[in-house]
């Protein structure tokens, strides 16, 4: 049998169509504005973006990865701490700690949903530990964790997060990236700092530009030397253009989750009710066998977290807490399937066709 038209399991270029001459005229109108760095556009994306996630302050810089680091410096994480980390994720949620001058501390996730395990951050606690990162993995929220001991701070890391229903976190901070493979996608790099605390915004905003203070000085914020860290105005501007059409999006990707587990069942992971379904998630003992033959017949997967952040080098300074059972088991059999805007229901299933031939 001959492979049909591929099936991608992203198509950023197909969100970008929906939204299109919308990002042309907000692109446009920043360029003949001459505020190409901060500016209207800027201040414009942050409010609206915070608003959408339900905080009162947002803080609009370069990355994911920048907010995550800005984040735990602005909440003092530096020299001598640790800081909590779930052993599947991005290897940034991790790094992040590193930069911030801190120890990661990795410990396993939940069955079912590779989710920081509550009891796991209480099992692996001690006094250096200043913060816990909450890592809202394919748009699912957390468990409630409740009040960590003594001044340690929860971050949530919700760069997959964008577009779920509220309350998007738990903790004091949030943090968003706009990959281009994102929900909300921007043109580039790009990522958002939400909180409801002033006093935090205005410190991650001037970690992320050199420090710079309401009355035009410079200086050192905390423990931590500032440097560059801003989102542009063409960033800004593309992101504000494709916010409204966001909820079309993730209730697109909500039902094609509902018809991948009506006829795959448990192979593909169940998502809670208000995820906007960054990933659907799928674990299979012969993962690579599976992906191969898919692979054949045009249908691209991904394998996003092939081994836990405990066995990357980059990490090798990290404390690991336990074995990590849960987390090496979902490592060797999860991959991802397509999911995105430009799939129809047809399309997903032609593709659990050939799933179900395979099993």
């Amino acid at each position: 049998m001959t492979a049909g038209p591929r099936l991608r399991v992203s198509a950023p270029d197909l969100v970008h169509a929906r939204t299109a001459d919308a990002c042309s005229d907000a692109v446009q109108a920043v360029l003949s504005s001459g505020q190409w760095v901060g500016g209207t556009a800027v201040r414009s994306a942050e409010q609206q973006l915070a608003s959408a996630v339900g905080r009162s302050h947002g803080v609009g810089v370069s990355s994911g990865t920048s907010a995550l680091t800005l984040s735990l410096q602005a909440c003092g994480v530096g020299r001598g701490d640790e800081v909590v980390v779930p052993a599947v994720s991005f290897v940034a949620t991790a790094t992040a700690v590193l930069r911030a001058g801190a120890r990661p501390v990795l410990v396993d996730v939940m069955a079912g949903m590779p989710l920081l395990d509550p009891a796991q951050v209480r099992s692996a606690w001690r006094p250096r530990v200043k913060a816990v990162v909450a890592v809202q993995l394919f748009g699912n929220r957390v468990p409630v964790l409740g009040d960590l001991p003594g001044s340690a701070v929860l971050v949530d890391d919700a760069a997959q997060a964008m577009g779920r229903d509220l309350p998007v976190g738990q903790g004091r901070v949030a943090i968003f990236s706009f990959y281009p493979t994102k929900v909300l996608a921007a043109a580039g790099d790009a990522g958002l700092v939400a909180t409801d605390d002033p006093v935090l915004a205005q410190k991650v905003r001037a970690l992320g530009h050199h420090g710079q203070t309401p009355d035009g000085c410079f200086a050192s914020v905390g423990l931590h030397t500032p440097g560059n860290n801003r989102m542009d105005a063409v960033q800004a501007a593309v992101l504000a253009a494709r916010l409204p059409d966001l909820a079309p999006r993730v209730a697109h990707r909500r039902a094609l989750l509902k018809r991948y587990r009506a006829r795959l069942g448990d192979l593909v992971l169940a998502h809670d009710a208000g995820s906007n379904v960054a990933v659907v998630a799928a674990v299979h003992p012969q993962r690579d066998r599976l992906r191969a033959a898919l692979a054949s017949r045009g249908i691209d997967t991904a394998c996003y977290y092939a081994r836990p952040l405990s066995e990357e080098p980059v990490l090798a300074s990290a404390r690991v807490h336990g074995q990590l059972p849960v987390a090496k088991r979902f490592c060797d059999t999860c991959f991802a399937l397509p999911c995105h805007i430009g799939l129809s229901a047809e399309d997903v299933d032609h593709i659990i066709d050939v799933v179900q031939e395979h099993l």
